[in-house]
């Protein structure tokens, strides 16, 4: 795959901060994700982004910083919006330089933002199928790929979100123990994207303010030498782990979703809760237990 990294067009001088070239993950059919082809786009656009602290926030793979948009071509960046630009550490670099040779920075940016884009899609078909009973509709920022002509490196830039933070799982299969609805909900998505697919993915490391995510890992079993979707896929051993510690809550049940630990996948086989469209449950909704003691995770951290 190969990326422009020059175009025909110079931003003023005038224009305050870095100059950087934009390159997103384009959609054949945008409306319809869960139809749509997923390709890079061959030819960037130029914007102007200005770092508003130099104190760096360290995840378990890389560093992030906050900046702002100061000029965008085809306003590609919102003027004036604040975004969260992210590298790859160091040690992660070299780590990974054994199976990218060449461009490994490169190679790291575009499945981090592959997978943050798989991830889209199976929220979008969630979204689409969930019964009216849960009321949130869980989202996945988008994150494109930038290129820092001063600095010449690969990084990518999303979106800040402000209020509180929450993660509900983390890369290994552990999860909190839900105390709302929301809570829920997320948990049960994770849950649902391993029977959509029938064991073939499982979104985890679910984070975010409110309804909005970001920074997923898509497990995908016996390919942690493939990357497909990053350094952060764990493969079996994370999902063996969610499904020895998940517990099914009242969204779960909503879903139509079944125990995890008696469940079984062939080749072709389509789970039965998926062949006729969920309907609304008519029994009584189920009430989330009070006075749980929910005790913090040991996650696997990344930014």
């Amino acid at each position: 795959m190969r990326l422009a990294q020059t175009i025909p067009f110079t931003p003023v001088q005038f224009f305050a901060g870095e100059e950087v070239t934009i390159y997103r993950l384009e959609e054949s059919s945008p409306l319809n994700l869960d139809k749509s082809m997923s390709s890079w786009s061959q030819h960037g656009m130029a914007a102007m982004i200005q770092v508003l602290s130099q104190e760096e926030m360290d995840g378990g793979l890389r560093r992030a910083m906050k900046a702002v948009c100061t000029w965008s071509e085809n306003n590609v960046l919102k003027l004036g919006e604040v975004f969260i630009v992210k590298s790859f550490l160091p040690e992660v670099v070299q780590t990974w330089q054994k199976i990218f040779h060449e461009g490994t920075v490169l190679h790291l940016c575009l499945r981090e933002i592959q997978q943050q884009r798989a991830a889209q899609k199976l929220i979008y078909t969630f979204n689409q199928m969930k019964p009216h009973t849960i009321p949130y509709t869980p989202r996945f920022l988008e994150v494109f790929l930038i290129y820092c002509h001063s600095a010449n490196q690969w990084l990518t830039i999303e979106k800040y979100m402000t209020g509180e933070f929450r993660k509900y799982n983390n890369n290994n299969g552990d999860e909190i123990i839900p105390s709302n609805l929301l809570e829920e909900v997320m948990l049960a998505f994770s849950h649902w994207s391993y029977e959509y697919t029938r064991g073939e993915l499982l979104v985890l490391d679910l984070q975010g303010v409110g309804e909005n995510l970001t920074d997923p890992s898509v497990i995908k079993p016996e390919d942690k030498q493939g990357m497909a979707f990053g350094p952060a896929n764990l493969g079996e051993e994370a999902i063996q782990n969610f499904i020895s510690k998940h517990r099914c809550n009242s969204c779960c049940r909503k879903l139509k979703l079944p125990d995890l630990k008696r469940n079984y996948y062939a080749p072709g086989r389509v789970n039965p809760a998926y062949e006729v469209e969920a309907e609304i449950p008519t029994a009584a909704e189920d009430e989330t237990a009070n006075n749980r003691n929910d005790e913090p995770l040991e996650y696997d951290t990344r930014l």
